[in-house]
């Protein structure tokens, strides 16, 4: 090798050693920090004024709140912030944003002041004038264990009842008392662009975080900015007798949310909603209005019209208002964008205001949380139900009429399409969702047999004496918990159809060995042979339904070994 060749290699070797430990350094100042410096906490914000044009913009500065907190006496926030019309202002030392310079030279001053005062007098400090990378650095002192609190149904309610909050009825109207009817307008408002003012609609009630995004849009500021001027202030005003947390820990600590204390009976939410309805994409209002103007542009139709129409959709759904209620965690659960039907936005061939989401997407997306499909998929994959339905072949709607009658079940004849009367359009839900439930057909005990022995295979061990209606027993007793399990299932036989999986509901089916051979795969379709079926069908129904009593590795647990 000559003497260049030899150099070359070595300046090579230098340079991708020094290019390893540069990238080491790097991983270590600005990638993921392991070790003393990750403390974990709830309260770190990050203090980012916008940029200067044309000057140079340092790091953000890593702030956390609990920690400064901690060091004023009684939690004092007017150290920090100050206050217009009797309400603090969360913006450092100023009532509003101006302009960069002008805040950055607030917090530089009051800053670092407060930590000579601090240093002067002994105690602990924060960085001084002329260390300014102490506070703004690249490094992640800490890592965020920031949890969003979930203002559920039992919190709603407990504000709500709360005898120290009160509400206005309109903005012109005294405070009620909670004792004396619910008081919703102490945070639910609208908005009056006109004035400018926010006023209080009664049964308008909204989610905050329809109007409330993410960032501020419009006049709208973010939800971040407004559950804290809304929140922390109430619970500073009220601190003498109703003392809700004022730090962030308080709220957004992970161990602090579970001691919440959780109502188990909780009353519905107040909003007119009915207990059943009829979901139906022609539903229109029919009875002619005063003003025959309204019927020539299609905002309502004549009766002889609406048949026409009805005759070219599927058959209404009855939806039980009052069950979903139970299971969800709040109206947003369904009501993404707002609490009116969702035909409203997502109509039959798609509107820009539903994103040109068409209705019929929005009801049967099984990849959505929001569409009905994609929320009762969800349901599948519970415990109760995952141990038949997380084997059981996905099939598309042509491939079963049943899945849509099952939903789809209401005669439009039987409707009175002449009447817009939301009472009796309820009232034909609510009976045939009695119908509905009592409509679940159970087995006759006698023809379930007591117990099965499978030992058409068994070789090295002996039959295996499987507790077939003690399983039943057990899978009916999970069924009867749920109203959706016993609208879909129809009746008992279908259960069966959870191990039998390709024989029909019914009390005789078929036997694994009608389809699974003694060989290890049968050819041509890729089925397992007996042994696979076997084991591939309990045991994974138990792991999914987590029965922790039969261990799949515990062979002698379900056939004993031959002597």
């Amino acid at each position: 090798m000559s003497k260049k060749s030899l150099s070359l290699r070595l300046m090579c070797l230098c340079c991708t050693t020094l290019l390893v430990l540069l990238f080491m350094e790097q991983t270590t100042i600005y990638g993921s920090n392991t070790g003393e410096l990750k403390q974990g906490r709830t309260d770190t914000i990050l203090i980012n004024l916008p940029a200067i044009p044309g000057g140079e913009q340092m790091p953000g500065v890593e702030f956390s709140h609990d920690l400064h907190t901690e060091q004023v006496k009684e939690n004092d926030c007017s150290v920090c912030h100050l206050k217009d019309n009797e309400r603090f202002v969360f913006k450092f030392k100023r009532l509003k944003d101006t302009t960069t310079q002008t805040d950055m030279a607030i917090y530089h001053d009051n800053c670092v002041s407060c930590h000579d005062d601090a240093k002067k007098s002994g105690k602990k400090s924060g960085p001084l004038k002329a260390q300014c990378r102490d506070c703004h650095s690249t490094k992640s002192f800490a890592d965020s264990t920031w949890s969003p609190i979930d203002f559920d149904k039992s919190l709603h309610y407990r504000h709500e009842k709360a005898k120290n909050i009160v509400g206005i009825k309109k903005v012109q109207e005294p405070v009620v008392s909670a004792e004396k009817e619910p008081n919703c307008g102490a945070c639910h408002h609208s908005y009056d662009e006109k004035t400018e003012k926010i006023f209080y609609e009664k049964g308008k009630e909204d989610s905050c975080f329809y109007c409330h995004k993410d960032v501020k849009i419009g006049k709208a500021d973010s939800m971040r900015n407004v559950s804290h001027d809304s929140c922390v202030n109430c619970h500073l005003v009220e601190m003498k007798n109703f003392a809700g947390p004022i730090n962030c820990k308080g709220c957004h600590d992970i161990e602090q949310q579970k001691k919440i204390e959780k109502l188990q009976d909780v009353p519905r939410l107040k909003r007119d909603q009915p207990d059943t309805t009829i979901m139906a994409a022609w539903s229109l209002p029919v009875v002619p209005p005063a003003d025959s103007a309204s019927i020539s542009n299609g905002d309502f139709l004549k009766p002889e019209e609406l048949i026409k129409v009805v005759k070219t959709h599927m058959k209404p759904v009855v939806f039980n208002h009052q069950e979903h209620e139970k299971v969800s965690k709040n109206c947003r659960t369904c009501h993404h964008g707002s609490l009116d039907s969702c035909k409203k936005c997502h109509t039959v061939t798609g509107s820009d205001k539903g994103a040109f989401v068409k209705l019929e997407k929005v009801m049967h997306d099984p990849k959505s949380d929001k569409s009905c499909i994609g929320c009762h998929n969800n349901y599948k994959k519970l415990s109760d139900c995952a141990g038949c339905h997380s084997q059981m072949p996905s099939k598309s709607f042509a491939d079963n009429d049943k899945n849509c009658s099952t939903c789809h079940e209401v005669d439009a004849e039987a409707l009175n399409l002449v009447s817009a009367d939301v009472a009796a359009i309820s009232n034909i839900a609510t009976k045939i969702v009695q119908e509905r439930n009592s409509g679940f057909k159970k087995v006759a005990d006698e023809k379930i047999p007591e117990r099965v022995n499978i030992g058409y295979i068994s070789d090295k061990y002996e039959a295996s004496d499987f507790p077939h209606k003690k399983i039943i027993t057990s899978i009916n007793k999970r069924i009867e918990k749920s109203g959706m399990a016993q609208a879909f299932h129809g009746d008992e036989t279908t259960l069966c159809m959870g191990c039998h999986h390709n024989s029909p509901a019914t009390e005789t089916p078929q036997k694994c060995g009608a389809c699974h051979g003694k060989t290890e795969v049968v050819k041509g379709d890729g089925r397992p042979g007996l042994k696979g079926a076997y084991h591939g069908q309990c045991i994974t129904c138990h792991q999914n339904m987590k029965i922790e009593t039969v261990a799949a590795t515990d062979c002698n647990k379900c056939h004993k070994e031959k002597k």
